[in-house]
């Protein structure tokens, strides 16, 4: 092969989509790029046998070289891609004129997302761009032409701009649009868009193209996440910068939370916050770079045995740095890669943490959010299952087996659903001489699906909630509404009453009292039509023994494995200060507790063998909503535990921090309880 082109001065291959791409720098720092041919292009076939070298002529690649800047990209790009504290500081940019921005360095080439991605380093006095940064521009392989596409761009068809359509479009007296401007891949005169450069501006003193990148896969379908090892000419080390990849294949800088299993946490999946961008310096002792350095992707392979026989099997993806050394040696380094696309060996607790850009905000609820709440029920599922096979029991009894028959107790009462009779006419298959066969279908696969009847909520009283109705003389009816709010001459709506007309059996209580069985109290509601009375909210507690109860929970426990945390919140309403201790939420074996003791709200918790606790020194406002939160957090590695308070959102009280973890049971199964002994709201 002889593929003459002057000044080549750094080369790089990379094979995508079956076909091998060559790109090379010259001298002045244009880019050229050639591809080898199949055998069944116009280009091949249509040159004389002897002159074929299998290779394409070298083309230049383009980059762009547009006239003018986008404006609508700009300003978006100002407002979300700067640093907070500096909006004229990017963390990256788009980038409209880069075809003479090149360094006369190598380029680096990554195939991924039906794309060859082009990274190079900017030029030192560079105009267009920031000087010795780095630009990423990306190409689509045509296979028939065996051309390098820059990537198409969609924007408005006449103002030409990504965010902003023409000014002149508006709105008409009919409705309809005047002057429409429309998203489309070429402009009005036909002319494609296609993308600009993105830079990135958050690396920088790059030097002679001493850089590599990797694009690796994470567990997440179709996400990956961009590993860029970078040499900075200030501080001479090797520098590495991670980065998510965005939905449409370039960078998303956000944060953002993955939810794993561990070992040692049981079933809970343990939230985990990872940055948009991870940036180390790689502390390599006694290595001095000394000519570039470079970094793959490879997998380690086991054989195992299949059905086909023995083979081998990818067991673990990990990435490769090699790097030249002034001693005239390589130092390699190999890191493993976890399931989200991090690198291990990489300190997950670095020396700083800085926030470039927040768009944190204030989030309001609507007045009314706390009105409409009536009663707490709960939230776990019935058990379900699903039905494999019907028998005919003793007695003529209908027996059934399922999977998930487990979870049942004697007394439950179940819905049985997508059962069908299966009266017909079929071919049968001879098992033996009580059993045959026949083709049918099921229901999602199954011959039945049963759950169990949860039990009707009862005993939970709420501000106007009917309990009883009362014949007075003089045709009168007197009803009792719990804290009904209603003043003389103010006008009612009753709601949601019911009539009691059946037959029933009834159990006799005295002389003038009688149940009836089998019906339940239908909770009415009189609703003040001026809205005088205090709207309700939550859940009244009489101060005596209601409250209400939540099943068994399956919690992960502290362990010196992890650090982990547990919140416990809710609103308060009281209308007078108590004396003694009122019960707002707690786990019955007093792990956990969030109470009011002689009028201050408490925190406390059950730490290595002693309680714990944090206090509000101020007394509970009363006559108001007033939110508490109690964190619990426990650090495995330094066995410790912290308490924190917080009132309306600001931590009150000194936060409590103790040498131990808490104190739970190894088999956790917390029950809780809320408003026990507790006179006011509560939800």
């Amino acid at each position: 092969m002889l593929l003459l082109q002057e000044k080549l001065e750094f080369i790089n291959t990379i094979a995508h989509e079956g076909k091998v791409v060559v790109i090379a720098t010259d001298a002045n720092g244009k880019i050229f790029y050639t591809i080898k041919q199949d055998g069944f292009e116009d280009s091949y076939l249509n040159t004389p046998e002897d002159q074929r070298t299998g290779w394409e002529d070298w083309q230049e690649l383009e980059f762009p070289d547009e006239a003018e800047d986008d404006q609508s990209v700009i300003d978006k790009e100002t407002a979300e891609l700067t640093h907070q504290d500096d909006p004229n500081k990017f963390i990256l940019r788009s980038r409209y004129r880069t075809l003479n921005e090149s360094a006369v360095a190598p380029v680096q080439l990554v195939s991924g997302m039906e794309h060859i991605y082009v990274f190079r380093q900017s030029k030192a006095n560079a105009t267009e761009t920031t000087p010795n940064t780095l630009l990423v521009d990306r190409f689509v392989l045509d296979g028939m032409t065996n051309q390098l596409v820059r990537k198409l761009d969609v924007r408005f068809k006449r103002s030409r701009k990504k965010y902003q359509p023409i000014e002149s479009m508006r709105k008409k007296a009919n409705g309809g649009l005047a002057n429409i401007d429309s998203l489309d891949f070429r402009d009005a005169d036909g002319e494609p868009f296609y993308e600009p450069t993105t830079e990135l501006s958050l690396i920088t003193n790059l030097d002679k193209g001493w850089f590599s990148v990797v694009l690796l896969p994470t567990n997440e379908h179709e996400k990956y996440r961009w590993h860029i090892f970078a040499y900075n000419s200030q501080t001479q080390k090797i520098e590495l910068t991670t980065i998510g990849a965005s939905e449409e294949g370039l960078f998303d800088i956000k944060d953002y939370t993955i939810l794993e299993q561990k070992r040692e946490a049981k079933n809970a999946l343990v939230p985990r916050s990872i940055p948009g961008i991870i940036h180390r310096t790689l502390d390599i002792n006694n290595v001095e770079v000394a000519d570039g350095f470079s970094a793959t992707k490879y997998d380690i392979q086991r054989e195992q045995q299949t059905r086909e026989g023995m083979q081998l099997l990818k067991n673990a993806t990990k990435i490769m740095l090699a790097i030249p050394t002034k001693q005239g040696n390589v130092a390699a380094l190999s890191f493993a890669v976890a399931a989200d696309g991090t690198l291990a060996e990489i300190d997950e607790n670095p020396d700083s943490q800085t926030i470039l850009r927040s768009n944190s905000r204030d989030l309001l609820l609507p007045l009314n959010t706390l009105d409409e709440i009536k009663g707490i029920g709960d939230s776990t599922p019935p058990p379900q299952g699903t039905i494999t096979a019907i028998n005919r029991g003793d007695e003529d009894t209908v027996q059934i087996t399922s999977p998930e028959a487990a979870d049942l107790i004697t007394g439950d009462i179940i819905e049985i659903t997508d059962t069908q009779s299966y009266d017909g006419h079929y071919v049968a298959t001879a098992i033996d001489e009580d059993t045959f066969e026949i083709e049918t279908s099921y229901v999602d696969g199954d011959i039945g699906r049963w759950e169990v009847v949860p039990e009707a909520e009862t005993g939970l009283i709420f501000d106007g909630a009917i309990t009883a109705f009362e014949r007075v003389e003089n045709q009168r009816l007197r009803i009792t509404a719990f804290n009904h709010g209603l003043e003389d001459g103010d006008e009612v709506q009753i709601i949601n009453t019911s009539d009691y007309n059946r037959t029933l059996a009834i159990q006799k209580l005295d002389v003038e009292n009688f149940v009836v069985n089998g019906i339940s109290w239908q909770s009415g509601e009189a609703v003040n039509l001026k809205l005088k009375s205090r709207k309700r909210r939550g859940v009244m507690f009489n101060g005596g023994d209601q409250k209400i109860a939540i099943p068994a929970i399956e919690l992960t426990p502290p362990s010196t494995e992890f650090a982990f945390g547990y919140t416990i919140s809710a609103w308060v309403y009281v209308s007078q200060t108590s004396s003694g201790e009122q019960i707002i939420v707690w786990e019955k074996e007093q792990c956990f507790q969030l109470l009011i003791n002689n009028g201050t709200v408490t925190l406390k918790a059950r730490i290595g063998n002693s309680n714990k606790q944090v206090t509000d020194t101020a007394t509970l406002p009363t006559n108001q909503w007033v939110h508490y939160a109690g964190v619990i957090a426990s650090d495995g590695a330094s066995n410790s535990t912290t308490l924190t308070l917080c009132k309306n959102g600001q931590q009150v009280g000194t936060p409590g921090e103790f040498a131990a973890l808490p104190n739970t049971p190894e088999n956790w199964q917390p029950e809780f309880e809320i408003g026990k002994s507790f006179t006011g709201s509560h939800c």
